[in-house]
């Protein structure tokens, strides 16, 4: 009971002290870090959004947060336009957990004071001007969880250490200048995204990576990688993004993909890949994207696509596809941009697309029948290409009432039949509809060449139904597309005028009415449009005086533009138009008419015409007179001389032939 007691004073006497103790130490400890951090400030120049960090305590301060201890534990100075190098004290704030300085001028090296962060989790780095290497070193940061280093200009290798972090959950290299090969071995087993996309790395992908079981995004497109896909990778549970496109990878997909795990997202465009698609991308039901083209698949499309009803993305184009495509692929309600061109596909469309449908790219395959009226339902439609198939019979009018169309290639098939007279509902080609769409792989003629846009802009907008048997004349209509960039009719029956109203076309940079039955005189107005590059009117039954203007003379100076057309005249032919008169040009008179002069001219010519003819009457006839006058004397020996002279002239021809 004594002892009771003498503990209870202890207790009673010093407890006040140790906290007054532990209170000194830690409002000192405060002090230091509130030094820390005006000293930061000072060093990122003072932003003004860090006015608070002056007053109250630094826990309130903004862009800090602090652990239950009252201590710094995280600093987000993110998109503060902050210059300059992150400094060697940073680490004196013996806590910190998490320093984001994304989106901001830091340069120089990666900062080697950061590794002395001994808790540090997270750092995030991305956005800035760093340059130099990544150190070798940085598994010092044994506790990192979150490394982002994107959008930086780091060089040389990635440190065969890091991915022996255990800890680490996060790595984005992304957008740098970092090459070799990627580290074989991993022990970050709770590893959950890797992004080493647009980088020079080299070799395979690591067989290792089948190890990562918590693995859910991984990223290494764009850049030098070879060799097959590793099967480990379509083992795992959790991945749901696979990533590795513009590479030179080469083999077959693993067919085991999308067995294993729910895939979202399968991008490999762009590498050496060949094969069947795996049958089992859409085992899951959930696929959204897939990216498989410029590449050497073979076969048809896998069953599991027929009712894949989150497909949202589908670009097959630029392999070797084939076979028939299932009605039910058509109507998947979420299927966003379909780009199958450049394959063996064939079949009929049914008369059902999906309504969602932003782009339908079909081109240079063999699909055939006649275009499905439902087509023109599809209100978003942005882009069109049914180019290089066999579609027959007319174009379905609800397709000119397409609002927001912008690109529309029905080139190079069997269409027959008229044009709509009624274009203005293709808002698309009259109002700024669209801005930007990204998409790779946009093909169309233009200036007489096949272009590829990678993405839509609002100059993009074009009209090719070339090479098809369509006939009656070209609507006059087709003058309120105003910001039409490309019209291309060529190799067609159209007949009749050419449209005034193509004149009004003010952005148009390519025309081609050529190979049709146009006829009539060529507007002038053509001649008015200061941004095109390219025409072409040949072979039609165009008459008339071809139209002058400054820009438009120099558009086909050799005249190819207009050959195939036999009653054009003018500039650049050499047929003079009928009625056409000469004018001279003095300082006096600028247009004197010359009808007179020329009338003199020629009586001139007349007289000297008569002359030479009674000179030429006398040379001639003259000698033959004398000659028959004196027979006996001249004949023989004049006419001896004259067979000699043709007998010289005549082997002098046989030598030269």
């Amino acid at each position: 009971m004594l002892i009771s007691k003498q503990v209870m004073f202890s207790l009673i006497f010093f407890f006040p002290l140790f906290v007054l103790v532990v209170n000194s130490l830690k409002i000192q400890e405060n002090q230091q870090e509130r030094s820390i951090l005006l000293k930061l400030k000072k060093e990122f120049g003072n932003p003004l959004s860090l006015e608070s960090w002056n007053s109250s305590h630094l826990c309130n301060w903004e862009r800090i947060e602090c652990d239950t201890h009252g201590s710094v534990s995280s600093i987000y100075l993110a998109s503060m336009n902050i210059t300059g190098k992150i400094p060697r004290f940073i680490c004196n704030l013996k806590t910190l957990m998490e320093l984001d300085l994304s989106d901001n001028n830091i340069f120089g090296e990666f900062p080697d004071s950061v590794l002395n962060c001994s808790k540090l989790e997270v750092l995030n780095l991305f956005g800035n001007q760093l340059v130099g290497k990544i150190p070798n070193d940085i598994d010092r940061i044994l506790n990192l969880r979150v490394l982002n280093l994107g959008l930086n200009n780091l060089s040389g290798t990635i440190p065969g250490k890091l991915f022996l972090l255990k800890n680490l959950t996060q790595v984005d290299l992304f957008n740098n200048k970092l090459s070799g090969e990627i580290p074989k071995d991993f022990e970050c087993l709770n590893m959950e995204r890797i992004n080493l996309s647009i980088n020079k790395l080299t070799g395979s992908i690591p067989e290792a990576i089948g190890k990562l079981k918590n693995l859910t995004d991984i990223n290494m497109s764009r850049n030098r990688l070879s060799g097959d896909i590793p099967v480990s990778i379509a083992l795992l549970p959790l991945l749901v993004y696979i990533y590795l496109s513009e590479n030179m990878l080469s083999g077959e997909l693993p067919q085991e993909l999308g067995l294993h795990s729910q895939l979202l997202g399968l991008a490999v465009d762009e590498n050496k890949l060949s094969g069947r698609l795996p049958e089992n991308l859409c085992h899951g039901g959930a696929l959204v994207s897939i990216l498989v083209s410029s590449n050497k698949f073979t076969g048809k499309l896998p069953k599991t696509f027929s009712n894949c009803s989150s497909l949202t993305e589908i670009y097959l184009a630029n392999n070797m596809l084939s076979g028939e495509v299932p009605a039910s692929f058509w109507s998947i309600d979420a299927a966003t941009y379909i780009v199958m061109s450049d394959n063996l596909f064939s079949g009929e469309l049914p008369h059902k697309l999906s309504s969602s449908l932003s782009i339908l790219n079909l081109a240079n395959n063999n699909f055939r029948g006649s275009m499905p009226a439902g087509i023109g339902s599809i209100e978003f439609l942005n882009v069109l290409s049914l180019r290089s198939n066999k579609f027959n019979g007319s174009i379905p009018e609800n397709i000119f009432h397409l609002k927001y169309l912008n690109i529309l290639d029905l080139s190079v098939n069997n269409l027959s039949g008229h044009i709509s007279t009624k274009l203005g509902d293709l808002h698309g080609f009259i109002n700024n509809t669209v801005s930007y769409i990204s998409y790779p792989g946009i093909q169309f003629v233009t200036k007489g060449v096949m272009v590829q846009l990678d993405h839509l802009y609002n100059n993009s907008r074009a009209i090719d139904l070339s090479c098809n048997s369509l006939g009656g004349t070209i609507p006059t209509d087709i003058g309120l597309l105003k910001l039409l960039y490309t019209l291309n009719l060529s190799h067609n029956h159209f007949s009749g005028d050419i449209p005034t109203s193509i004149g009004t076309l003010s952005v148009l940079e390519s025309l081609d009415l050529s190979s049709n039955r146009l006829s009539g005189p060529i507007p002038q107005s053509l001649a008015t449009i200061d941004s095109l590059g390219m025409f072409n009117l040949s072979y039609n039954n165009l008459s008339g005086r071809i139209p002058r203007q400054d820009h438009f003379d120099t558009l086909s100076l050799d005249g190819s533009a207009f050959v195939g057309n036999p009653l054009l005249c003018g500039s650049p032919t050499n047929k003079v138009c009928q009625g056409d008169r000469n004018t001279i040009t003095n300082d006096a008179n600028p247009t004197i008419e010359v009808d007179e002069v020329d009338r003199k001219d020629a009586k001139e010519r007349l007289l000297l015409f008569a002359i030479a003819a009674v000179g030429f009457g006398v040379g001639f006839w003259g000698p033959f007179l004398v000659l028959f006058s004196r027979k006996q004397e001249w004949w023989f020996p004049y006419w001896k001389y004259m067979d000699s002279v043709a007998v010289k002239i005549y082997n002098k021809f046989i030598q030269n032939n």
